[in-house]
């Protein structure tokens, strides 16, 4: 999709970029080869900076510098990275003590799209900060309030990784109720003995806390795992749902 963006040019936003498409200008070498005829008329000084920009743009990109594309896509317009930067993607979800100031992390939930790892209290938590990459992207459903926040507090540090909140995605396609009724509302199911809520989260950690109960513990780490691996099938859906809304919705990811 990135490469039928015009909307992170100069000048152009989506109702031009829509205007483009409805020319027939679907990618960015037929925008390139529209502008260098433009830019023979010495007055033209906008197509010159937008050529420019589209040359600046496809360097970029062959260089992997995701970091311009945050920067230069309007904040609404974000979800469109999604296959160019999958494998920079680390889904992410968190469970804590609690929701007050004095509570904490109990365990980190992080999955790549092929491997999932549990950081967790007590045993292996502090690696979690020692093994995160600068060019991960975090992938979170609410995470910008809560998930990284928590971790910042936790760790005493900023996280500056790049952030993809899929609460915002799916509230621009009308899909609301949290992450557990966005799953419902896409037919996501969930391979758990009962429904697990995040009260459910904080009583089960006690509960191993406690009194050694193992069977909680794996519990709760079954449910994060859960929280975790979804994300990947919530933003595949997302995105399909977003290109749906665009002539290219020929171009939607199967889903896992």
């Amino acid at each position: 999709m990135l490469e039928h963006t015009f909307c992170h040019l100069p000048g152009i936003d989506v109702i031009e970029e829509g205007k483009l498409w409805d020319q027939g200008i679907l990618y960015w070498e037929q925008f390139r080869e529209v502008l260098k005829e433009k830019v023979k008329s010495p007055t033209d000084m906008h197509s010159r900076l937008l050529l420019d920009s589209l040359d600046f743009s496809r360097k970029e990109m062959d260089r992997k510098n995701w970091d311009y594309f945050f920067f230069a896509l309007p904040s609404q317009q974000k979800w469109r990275l999604f296959p160019t930067i999958r494998e920079n993607l680390l889904y992410l979800d968190i469970e804590t003590s609690g929701l007050g100031s004095s509570d904490f992390v109990t365990v980190v939930g992080t999955y790549d799209g092929k491997n999932f790892k549990t950081y967790l209290r007590g045993r292996n938590m502090d690696d979690f900060p020692e093994e995160l990459s600068s060019s991960h992207v975090f992938v979170t459903y609410n995470g910008a309030a809560f998930d990284v926040p928590f971790l910042e507090k936790e760790f005493g540090k900023k996280f500056k990784n790049r952030h993809l909140d899929l609460m915002y995605i799916l509230r621009s396609l009308g899909i609301k109720g949290g992450l557990k009724g966005c799953e419902k509302a896409l037919g996501i199911k969930r391979d758990l003995p009962y429904e697990v809520n995040g009260a459910d989260a904080v009583r089960l950690w006690w509960q191993y806390v406690q009194y050694d109960d193992q069977d909680a513990l794996d519990l709760l780490l079954k449910y994060n795992r859960e929280d975790v691996v979804n994300l990947e099938l919530l933003f595949i859906k997302a995105y399909n749902l977003k290109m749906k809304e665009t002539r290219f919705f020929g171009e939607v990811i199967p889903e896992i």
